[in-house]
């Protein structure tokens, strides 16, 4: 997670804009080419033969590769990713999806060329097959299917109108194209298809290794909970996976203003403003004034008992709804119970 930020501020500035819709603009002219000029796909596809004898271009022009035929279903699913993929972009910044998108880019160009000698050196008859249907197979599609699991694992609890009318979670969502990765993995006879599919799920999972914050899984975290409850007498756990699981609070017909509004917590970000959540930021003083603990922090999470000391990433926010100025972090704020008379209340999570 401190490397990713580090990265950020040095090479932020360079993060493509937009990417989603370029992602979308470089689909819509590779089904525009096979409908016109089918016989340029040729020279655009994967193929790790010409590669070797000098195209390199064709390591990106992949991208362009219509995955289906277009038809109304393959419009419709254009514009539900574009739609998610901007959302993460205005959540995560626009470094941080580059990272995503380029890198599953990436990762299944250096898989396949690996795959490429290998099938070589086999030499049988399956193995020229797998190696002939790579510039079928190698595009966009399993990349931007692992970019809706990773929307459903940032908003889990968001509601979407699927093709316009289906109202369905987004947790339900991601479970069933998991599922159906998972089938297609196995229906599917060839070593090619199956590389393809590990590969995007491969770039998914390294992602979220290298952003997410594994601190809370410490012993430590665990100690502060366990103190924080016996302090305030709060049965249960306040183990949450991250702040993500507040969207609950905010589902609607419109997800993606309300997801970007939850984005403001990475420093990366786009947007700016503090989440409309009743809480205020804790950058302010209260009464001219800012608290500082005896270790010397000037934010400290109610709940972990993190301060700025511990993670020089974190950030923190009051919440207006608590009664006394309760501090949280991002991790917190959206999962905590509002404190009434100095105890947890039962009004649900934020």
């Amino acid at each position: 997670m401190k490397l990713m930020n580090k990265m950020e501020r040095k090479f932020g500035k360079y993060a493509i804009r937009n990417l989603p819709l370029i992602m979308i603009l470089m689909e819509t002219i590779g089904y525009t080419l096979s409908m016109v000029a089918p016989n340029v796909l040729n020279y655009i596809c994967f193929s790790p033969e010409y590669i070797c004898r000098g195209q390199i271009w064709r390591l990106v022009t992949w991208v362009l590769m219509p995955p289906s035929r277009l038809d109304i279903f393959t419009v419709i699913m254009l514009f539900f990713y574009y739609w998610i993929a901007r959302t993460l972009a205005s959540t995560w910044g626009d470094f941080y999806f580059n990272v995503y998108l380029l890198g599953g880019i990436v990762i299944t160009d250096i898989g396949m060329m690996i795959a490429y000698p290998i099938f070589q050196s086999i030499g049988t008859l399956n193995a020229i097959m797998n190696i002939g249907v790579m510039s079928a197979y190698v595009n966009l599609y399993y990349i931007q299917t692992t970019i809706l699991l990773a929307f459903a694992f940032t908003y889990p609890n968001a509601q979407v109108l699927l093709y316009f009318f289906i109202p369905i979670k987004m947790s339900w969502l991601g479970i069933f194209e998991g599922v159906m990765l998972a089938y297609s993995f196995v229906r599917v006879g060839m070593a090619t298809p199956r590389l393809v599919i590990l590969l995007a799920v491969l770039n998914f999972i390294l992602y979220f290794l290298m952003t997410k914050d594994l601190s809370r899984y410490h012993p430590g975290e665990f100690a502060r909970r366990a103190n924080y409850q016996k302090k305030t007498g709060q049965g249960g756990s306040f183990f949450s996976g991250s702040g993500s699981q507040g969207s609950g609070r905010r589902n609607g017909s419109s997800a993606g203003s309300r997801s970007s509004q939850e984005g403001m917590f990475r420093q990366g970000s786009n947007t700016q403003g503090a989440p409309n959540t009743g809480a205020s930021t804790s950058r302010r003083s209260t009464a001219g004034f800012t608290k500082i603990y005896p270790n010397g922090a000037r934010h400290k999470c109610t709940i972990c008992g993190r301060t700025e000391l511990d993670d020089e990433n974190l950030e923190f926010r009051f919440c207006s709804k608590c009664e006394g100025n309760h501090e949280y972090c991002q991790d917190h704020l959206f999962t905590h119970q509002h404190i009434k008379n100095g105890v947890p209340g039962s009004d649900g999570q934020v």
